[in-house]
């Protein structure tokens, strides 16, 4: 757990050490350095929070406490002198130790590392905000709720080097981007990099899901799309080998992926041994259950929405049936292949759009990475045109994951002409709104994802595109 270091002293500061032990999920460790009780509640609970009393501007007192590698420090007193000493004192252990300042004074510190907080401006920005005709400022817009809120994206995000269109928004919006200083507005086809900062909108809640999300690690797949797995099984419409591939696939993936539930949803339900299998195990699972009332794929999306679902299982029959509905779902959809999901070894992507590629890069490294996948880009260029940049882009994913894409660039043969006849791939499809038509002319189409039902005896992925 990191540390940081708070030095308080004044009246303002019990208030600001109680706002701190009311905050959820902080993943700091707090260091409160006092010289004065009356600056504090010893009181107040918190394994968040160690105590020190002592004067802050003894080099040798502070010295006792600066074994520790502090990732901040804040100062938060009400003398200007001690304030200078104390900032003093941590710059002769730390040169570069980030520093934030509380500023009653007007303070004037030559020093990179250190954010003087101005509490003259900012009480009368505040005060400014109640006058007829002044805009708000965007720290006190809204219901104050946390409905709107700035994410820096940290290097090793999941939302580094992600398309925009590639996110999906949910109950919240990206609405800028921040980048160098500068003001960006948002485009699809706009790649997210490290250091990045949004501008983000939307419900409370799912915001401080989504802080958490960018802030954690990479490895979060079904994230962004959601959190959870679906699979939908109709007994009476399925084979007994489908529904057994469906089920398995589902435990795998729940093992293997981040995701945090699995549902198994049973229409047309039928007396098998799958379903007896499956009633055991619902009286442990609050997941799987027998849907007695829908007997097709209809009236699933308030479900789909309201349990956070990020992943939805089929097989080859129900998807051609009901591709439409999947389509408008927005989230991945995974059907099945003909053979066992523990076969699998290699993820394959089979493109001639390089923006396209591109745009599923994070999703298809992520999943794979979680899976122990090998993968593979085919990347069909008749017109042999550069491929430098989306070869440098794909370096940089593979740094970020530490997961080696190879890349496989044919110019004069299609890759599905060599691949279709295979059962060990996971096959990655964009899902545009073109691959909806089942028209004879998608035989003659140059977007290979058009001709991903040639590769049906593979597990594939349709990734929502917008």
């Amino acid at each position: 757990m990191k540390h940081i270091l708070i030095i308080i002293d004044g009246i303002l500061a019990k208030h600001f050490l109680e706002r701190l032990c009311f905050e959820k999920g902080l993943d700091y460790f707090f260091t409160i350095v006092y010289h004065n009780e009356e600056s504090v509640d010893l009181d107040l609970k918190s394994l968040h929070l160690e105590f020190h009393k002592f004067d802050p501007t003894s080099p040798a007192r502070l010295g006792k406490i600066m074994n520790k590698a502090y990732s901040q420090a804040f100062i938060y007193m009400q003398n200007e002198f001690e304030t200078r000493k104390t900032y003093e004192v941590l710059r002769s252990f730390d040169e570069k130790l980030e520093l934030v300042i509380m500023d009653f004074w007007g303070l004037q510190l030559d020093d990179k590392h250190t954010n003087v907080t101005d509490a003259r401006t900012s009480l009368s920005r505040r005060l400014l905000d109640f006058l007829p005709d002044i805009a708000l400022t965007a720290q006190h817009i809204g219901l104050g709720m946390g409905e709107l809120m700035e994410i820096k994206i940290p290097v090793g995000s999941l939302f580094a080097y992600r398309h925009i269109s590639s996110i999906q928004q949910k109950r919240w919006r990206i609405v800028l981007i921040y980048r160098n200083s500068k003001i960006h507005f948002v485009r699809p086809s706009f790649v997210l990099e490290p250091n990045d900062s949004i501008l983000v909108v939307g419900d409370p809640v799912v915001l401080q899901t989504i802080f958490h999300n960018i802030r954690g690690k990479m490895g979060q797949f079904p994230i962004p799309f959601g959190n959870n797995i679906f699979t939908l099984l109709d007994m009476k419409n399925m084979s007994y080998k489908t529904q057994e591939l469906l089920i398995e696939t589902t435990f795998i993936l729940a093992r293997k992926s981040n995701a945090k539930k699995f549902f198994i949803r049973i229409i047309n339900p039928k007396l098998n041994a799958i379903y007896f299998t499956l009633k055991a195990l619902a009286d442990e699972n609050e997941g799987i259950f027998f849907d007695f009332f829908n007997t097709n794929f209809k009236n699933m999306n308030s479900f789909l929405e309201n349990n956070d679902i990020g992943i939805f299982l089929t097989d080859t029959q129900h998807f051609e049936k009901e591709k439409k509905m999947l389509f408008e779902l927005k989230i991945p959809i995974l059907k099945i292949g003909n053979s066992s999901f523990a076969n699998v070894t290699e993820s394959i992507i089979l493109s001639a759009n390089e923006s396209e590629i591109e745009n599923n890069a994070n999703v298809i490294t992520d999943l794979s990475t979680q899976l122990n996948f090998n993968v593979t880009l085919y990347y069909y260029n008749p017109n042999s045109q550069s491929t430098e940049d989306m070869e440098e882009y794909f370096r940089s994913i593979s740094r970020l994951y530490d997961k080696n894409v190879q890349i496989i660039n044919k110019n004069d043969e299609n890759p599905i002409l060599n691949l279709q006849y295979r059962e060990d791939l996971l096959h990655f499809v964009s899902f545009h709104s073109n691959l909806l038509s089942n028209g004879f002319n998608k035989n003659f189409s140059l977007d290979l994802n058009r001709h991903y039902y040639k590769m049906a005896r593979n597990y594939q992925l349709f990734i929502p595109i917008s």
